[in-house]
């Protein structure tokens, strides 16, 4: 595996749409998968609970679904918290505070294209922070 052949393969807006798209769509159903809200996105919570599942119960599929979404939701907050300053501001005030983007964007005291830029270079910087956590997979877009 040649990590800078794959740094030079990623597509960056097509990887700021798939982040996107995880954090709007998927996101909220893993929280309540978890029985989480949003604000448990701020501190990770650390598991050593070992899994061992073989599929015969249907009670302890819920428990690993429920133990998988806890993962997850580490992960993204480990991901946000591995950004830098102004990313992990533009993820913490979208998906913790749940302001809409013109909000931010004042919030920030930028201008709308310069928010959107920043806002994509968050969700790539996500992208890269995310993949590196326990159970999390590659929201990376290749060319």
């Amino acid at each position: 595996m040649d990590l800078l052949l794959d740094i030079d393969n990623i597509d960056y807006k097509k990887t700021a749409l798939n982040v996107q798209g995880f954090l709007d769509h998927k996101l909220p159903h893993i929280l309540r998968l978890a029985n989480e809200n949003p604000a448990s996105l701020k501190s990770p919570v650390i598991s050593d609970m070992p899994i061992n599942h073989d599929g015969s119960n249907h009670n302890e599929d819920k428990i690993v679904k429920y133990i998988a979404a806890k993962n997850l939701i580490n992960g993204v907050a480990k991901a946000f918290q591995s950004c830098s300053k102004t990313s992990f501001q533009i993820l913490k005030s979208k998906y913790i505070d749940n302001l809409q983007d013109w909000q931010v964007e004042q919030l920030m005291y930028c201008s709308h294209s310069t928010y959107f830029k920043l806002r994509d270079k968050a969700y790539n910087e996500f992208a890269d922070c995310f993949e590196l956590q326990n159970g999390c997979k590659d929201l990376h877009v290749y060319k």
